[in-house]
């Protein structure tokens, strides 16, 4: 079939993988040619994380705290577009009768479990272990928020604990060389609408 070009700057004729190399370069698709609301539905337009490295340490019970230095923000590009929160955090406890709850903040709908008990939290770490002073749990959360925005969203982490006290990024007794220090992390990625 013949290659045709006409006054309107269409191309007809032209098979896939019909350019050479070479005739679309970075310096075109840098200008502008590939956008965010160009790509389908189900994209990732764009990935931010923190990593907390610290330890902490919280022992006020039956009352919410943000985890200090755990959050993270993200612009959306689009007021279409949501927001895939994941979490993972390295939780202990000084009791082995204590639970570490935690809750996410910053969404747009609720993400914590049906209104049944008094304690409705996102994820709930329960150790269980004689040992529980000197040992730390992961923690995971995933969940996808509609922002419905382009302005600045922040998410984060509250927790509280039923008995003892919590910790993060270590264990609660300290020192404790063997159970070591880690790291939490909030990976946040915007998901084309």
């Amino acid at each position: 079939m013949a290659i045709t070009i006409n006054g309107t700057g269409s191309i007809t004729g032209l098979t896939a993988g019909g350019l050479p190399d070479g005739s679309i370069t970075s310096a075109d698709l840098a200008s502008g040619a590939i956008t965010a609301g160009a790509l389908p539905t189900g994209s990732i337009l764009q990935v931010v994380q923190e990593v907390k490295t610290s330890g902490a340490t919280y022992a006020t019970q039956n009352t919410w705290a943000a985890i200090p230095g755990f959050s993270a923000s993200i612009t959306p590009t689009a007021t279409s577009s949501n927001v895939l929160i994941l979490i993972q955090a390295n939780v202990g406890t000084s009791d082995q009768y204590g639970r570490v709850h935690m809750r996410l903040t910053g969404t747009t709908s609720t993400a914590v479990g049906d209104a049944t008990t008094g304690w409705e939290t996102t994820a709930t770490v329960s150790p269980r272990s004689a040992d529980s002073g000197y040992s730390q749990i992961p923690a995971v959360i995933s969940f996808l928020d509609s922002p419905a925005t382009t302005s600045q969203v922040t998410y984060g982490v509250e927790w509280t604990n039923s008995s003892g006290g919590v910790a993060i990024n270590r264990s609660y007794n300290l020192p404790d060389t063997y159970s070591g220090n880690t790291i939490s992390t909030i990976t946040l990625m915007e998901v084309a609408g």
